[in-house]
């Protein structure tokens, strides 16, 4: 316990802001259809609500991020938002929690099934740009003021009708600097 302790640095008191450029791939899938594979590239600030105490735990952020190939979306950029808990011991500080945002890439690909064209337009109707997600990334390092985190999973839903698509997100990589 006194190694861990020894671990953390005394930076760890205040409430800095994390500014962080991360890179991955996500894609909706239906009952019937998929998306198209998107990779993103995006940028995010964080900020913890405290620099001690319970509160310091908390973290609030959002970002904007875009992605290829644009040319199969609507309009290639999301914007979202996140409320994270993090724990941190050592170097170590996985997140968790949950994203509300706004994607262009809500578009599902034609069908290769033989289907009634009613079905293609009920999916159509019912996929919204808007989508709730909750957002792990266990793997998750801090050093010095250098954070670094991989395989950051995203499982989601489009909004208000939840279950019509469902969103899975990779996080790849995300390379962040704290301010």
């Amino acid at each position: 316990m006194a190694s861990l302790a020894l671990l953390a640095p005394p930076a760890l008191a205040q409430a800095g802001h994390e500014f962080s450029l991360g890179a991955g791939n996500f894609s909706y899938n239906s009952f019937q259809r998929a998306s198209t594979p998107i990779t993103t590239f995006e940028v995010a600030y964080h900020r913890r609500l405290a620099g001690e105490g319970l509160r310091r735990g908390l973290r609030l952020g959002g970002g904007l991020r875009t992605g290829l190939p644009a040319a199969k979306t609507n309009f290639p950029l999301e914007a979202f938002v996140q409320a994270q808990l993090s724990a941190r011991l050592g170097p170590w500080e996985p997140v968790l929690g949950p994203e509300l945002g706004v994607s262009g890439f809500a578009m599902l690909l034609k069908s290769k099934i033989i289907l009634p064209v009613e079905m293609n337009a009920l999916e159509d109707a019912r996929l919204s740009p808007a989508y709730v997600a909750f957002v792990a990334a266990p793997l998750r390092f801090h050093f010095g003021p250098v954070v670094l985190s991989a395989l950051e999973l995203h499982l989601g839903t489009s909004a208000p009708f939840f279950g019509q698509a469902i969103r899975t997100q990779l996080g790849l990589v995300r390379v962040g600097v704290v301010l």
